[in-house]
């Protein structure tokens, strides 16, 4: 009896995992496939980006922008109450600009009663757009020169009303090496961001605000950004409110269309995994209670079945582990670490899976306290 639960919760739970993510990855990939191309009258596009303390990334997140390979588009970027020079060197930049794509720089001094930033930055930046489409793009992401015309294309030619896409990651250190993959993994499980592309499932949705293409018209008819004011985990609320609309919307992966630097320090890590996981379960403890259950109970024991006497044990040990394994490596790999470096860190999983736990812990005490400290603000959600 203890052997089959063991193999009901460990080597069989981590086979389902294995089928469903494969099954999400391919219902998330058509971006990496898509051969679509523009009409002969492209749609007209707005790029948007929020900027708030980003003097580090903001002149290469721009430049990367204006060149965009797309016919027809403006980029809108606001400066956001920052108190570094990336006011200035927007300034700077588009003072430069000759010809081609027109550069539109806002500033924003103060932050209304019950806005969140971001949600404020994007509301003021959209108001008086006429565009077809909206493409919010984050300040700490470097598009390749193609991605606006691969979204616009396929939103285009499937029509779909808002398309939001996953970019590749850039490594800086351990840290981030060692727990963003594993936590972007858990959290696409944990709340089956995969469904959002089936229409079906009208209350299961998400979204990745670095990379997040809206038709104007539909994005205006659930009410814009100010639907979503006071939200931590705006994109995710914003493509809820879209798909219970009726909207068409697709979640995929878009490593093929740019890349960022995400949550590159420890506290980084801690505090924004926490955000995104406390925000997208809307302060309910328990998507995040069942991948703390899936890491101890479903994972752990495998150290402790390896040494069992019997040869049913150590067969039933050694499947569990090579499925760890290969779904751990397969994790790293995705994220861009060569095979070598994914080794080594699926090595460093019980470490891994007890880091992971304190960001999860901490994520049901944001749930439960309503509130979790951010780029030095505190934010409710």
């Amino acid at each position: 009896m203890l052997l089959f639960i063991y193999i009901l919760l460990g080597p069989a739970a981590w086979l389902a995992l294995c089928v469903m993510s494969l099954f999400a990855r391919v219902r998330m990939g058509r971006l990496l496939r898509s051969t679509d191309t523009l009409p002969a009258e492209p749609p007209s596009i707005a790029i948007v980006v929020p900027a708030k303390d980003e003097a580090e990334n903001i002149r290469s997140c721009v430049s990367k922008l204006l060149q965009q390979d797309y016919p027809r588009f403006e980029l809108v970027v606001v400066n956001d109450r920052s108190t570094d020079s990336t006011g200035s060197q927007l300034d700077e930049m588009a003072t430069q600009i000759v010809g081609g794509p027109r550069l539109r720089v806002i500033h924003i001094e103060s932050l209304p009663e019950g806005w969140l930033g971001k949600s404020h930055a994007l509301h003021v930046a959209t108001r008086g757009l006429t565009h077809d489409y909206l493409l919010f793009v984050d300040s700490d992401v470097n598009l390749a020169s193609d991605a606006a015309r691969k979204l616009v294309a396929l939103a285009h030619a499937r029509s779909y009303d808002a398309l939001s896409a996953l970019p590749s990651l850039e490594f800086a250190g351990l840290a981030d090496r060692l727990l963003l993959p594993v936590l972007a993994v858990s959290w696409g499980a944990a709340f089956t961001v995969s469904l959002t592309n089936d229409d079906s499932k009208r209350h299961i949705a998400a979204a990745n605000g670095q990379m997040f293409l809206i038709r104007r018209d539909v994005y205006e008819r659930v009410g814009n950004h100010q639907a979503v004011r006071n939200k931590i985990v705006e994109d995710v609320e914003l493509m809820r409110h879209l798909k219970k609309s009726g909207a068409s919307v697709r979640f995929m992966l878009g490593h093929n269309l740019g890349s960022t630097k995400m949550h590159d320090t420890w506290p980084r890590i801690f505090h924004g995994w926490a955000r995104i996981f406390a925000g997208t379960a809307r302060r309910s403890i328990w998507p995040i209670l069942a991948v703390l259950f899936f890491l101890w109970v479903c994972t752990m024991p495998v150290f402790a079945a390896l040494w069992m006497p019997t040869t049913a044990w150590r067969v039933a040990s050694i499947s569990h582990l090579l499925l760890i394994a290969v779904f751990v490596v397969r994790c790293y790999t995705a994220a861009g670490l060569s095979i070598p470096a994914a080794i080594l860190l699926t090595i460093c999983l019980p470490v891994t899976i007890i880091l992971q736990s304190v960001v999860l812990i901490y994520a049901m005490i944001v749930c439960i306290r309503g509130h979790v400290m951010w780029r030095c603000d505190r934010v409710a959600g």
